[in-house]
């Protein structure tokens, strides 16, 4: 135990610490910008120089990088992302809103792509060699390579424009005369196929290689050579013991899949957090854009810190 517990405090601090470095990197990054929000306003044609100043001022751009540098470390780290710079409300209350989509895109995607990966990648183990071991893998290595934008905009052409089979864009179309929730699983079924197929073909991959290395242990052959069901010694005795390593790369899958959204989003115009990050930024809306990257990047870094976690209390040696 007093292993678990060191190991668990120095993944913490490494995890805040690069944290920090993230942010500071964010903030490097906007300052290094050319444009500045207050250009914007410069833009407007009825906007005075009294309201550009008390802007610049609110916004906190009239003082000194090393202040400003502070006050975003400390409003990052307390959630207090103040108020958007186009939108003119709290920012907060914009990602509260986008989120969810998010989570229910790329996170449904992932959970289903690791359930049907698991399931089929112990089967194509199991029975390796066939014709359903060799499609299956080159299957899944033609959309493990495939660029998301490209498939997304073939799935776009096929299925939504020529098909009608699904809408083109959005989240939820109240003249479509469908109970809400239906209307949001019809907007969100497109796009999420396109991720199940991308990351399902991994999570294949994946579990069948950690069931080729099972396969052959001796309790393995003792299960089949006892008389067990094919079924019981595949799925109790060998996908169980070969999931470690899949379980492990489930939490960080599922991070990543939230960090990836920024491209899918924008190809079916879905309004979750990618496209927002997009939309902030051609707006010069720093403190939007900057609190969108704060929470994916801290979607990202919980996710590999519960994945140490759990591959350390799975597997005593990596704690050492």
């Amino acid at each position: 135990m007093a292993g678990m517990t060191r190991y668990v405090a120095v993944r913490s601090i490494q995890t805040f610490i690069t944290l920090l470095i993230i942010l500071t990197l964010i903030f490097i990054m906007f300052e290094a910008l050319p444009a500045k929000p207050q250009d914007l306003l410069a833009t407007t044609p009825n906007m005075q120089p009294s309201q550009i100043q008390y802007m610049i001022e609110l916004f906190g751009y009239d003082r000194p990088v090393s202040e400003r540098y502070v006050n975003y470390l400390i409003n990052m780290l307390t959630f207090d992302f103040g108020i958007s710079f186009s939108q003119a409300e709290g920012v907060w209350d914009i990602l509260s809103e986008r989120i969810p989509r998010t989570m229910l895109l790329f996170g449904g995607a992932t959970i289903l792509a690791y359930i049907i990966g698991i399931y089929v990648g112990a089967l194509i183990a199991w029975r390796r060699g066939g014709i359903l071991d060799g499609s299956s893998v080159i299957i899944s290595l033609v959309f493990y390579n495939m660029p998301s934008f490209w498939i997304g905009l073939i799935f776009l052409v096929i299925f939504a424009s020529e098909l009608n089979w699904f809408p083109l864009t959005g989240w939820y179309d109240p003249t479509d005369n469908l109970p809400y929730v239906l209307d949001v699983l019809w907007h969100v079924s497109l796009p999420m196929i396109v991720l199940l197929l991308l990351s399902l073909a991994g999570t294949i991959l994946l579990m069948r290689t950690a069931m080729l290395d099972v396969i052959g242990e001796n309790y393995m052959v003792t299960a089949k050579a006892i008389g067990l069901p094919e079924r019981k010694v595949l799925f109790k005795h060998g996908a169980r013991n070969a999931m470690l390593p899949v379980v492990t790369s489930f939490v960080i899958a599922f991070v990543f899949s939230i960090g990836g959204a920024v491209v899918l989003e924008n190809v079916f115009s879905f309004p979750g957090m990618g496209a927002l990050y997009i939309d902030a930024l051609f707006e010069l809306d720093f403190p939007v854009a900057q609190a969108t990257l704060y929470i994916i990047t801290l979607m990202v870094l919980l996710g590999n810190f519960a994945a140490d976690l759990l591959y350390g209390y799975l597997d005593p040696r990596v704690r050492i």
